[in-house]
């Protein structure tokens, strides 16, 4: 039998698979920034995070929050200290407690889905999005990162 929490088989090709995997983000998330820096008064705001080991910072910006959801940017300074390269964009579900990588790109793309595979090939490509993400935060906060109030710059 298939779980649906199996790395790499067919159940990443279901919806409830899709979920699962946004509610691991959220948690993880949640290890890397307190959710009490996500308000409307830090929207625009940048908050900066280094690890011992490694010269490279992550910045972390509140772009947009309403009542139930937020969207924030993360950004390295991988050839200066000055400068940040947008890394990834996520949009948080605070009642659903569920994060996932926003693609800017497919944010045009509201048209529902006519044909089955368009809509599986869609399910799917956000299923490989949402598992990199799951990689990335748990690398973030092993390797040290972490934001709260005090990395406001």
């Amino acid at each position: 039998m298939i779980q649906a929490f199996q790395i790499n088989s067919v159940s990443k090709n279901n919806f409830i698979s899709l979920m699962i995997s946004y509610e691991k983000n959220y948690k993880d998330f949640s290890k890397l920034v307190d959710l009490s820096i996500i308000t409307e008064s830090n929207i625009s705001k940048k908050f900066e995070s280094s690890t011992g080991h490694v010269d490279k910072k992550l910045s972390l910006s509140v772009e947009l929050v309403t009542n139930h959801t937020a969207q924030v940017r993360f950004a390295y300074n991988f050839f200066c200290n000055n400068t940040y390269i947008n890394y990834v964009d996520l949009k948080i579900y605070f009642d659903s407690r569920q994060a996932e990588i926003i693609n800017t790109n497919d944010s045009k793309s509201t048209h529902t889905a006519t044909d089955i595979n368009k809509y599986h090939n869609m399910r799917l490509s956000k299923w490989y999005k949402n598992y990199f993400l799951s990689i990335w935060l748990k690398n973030c906060i092993k390797n040290g990162y972490s934001f709260d109030a005090q990395s406001e710059v």
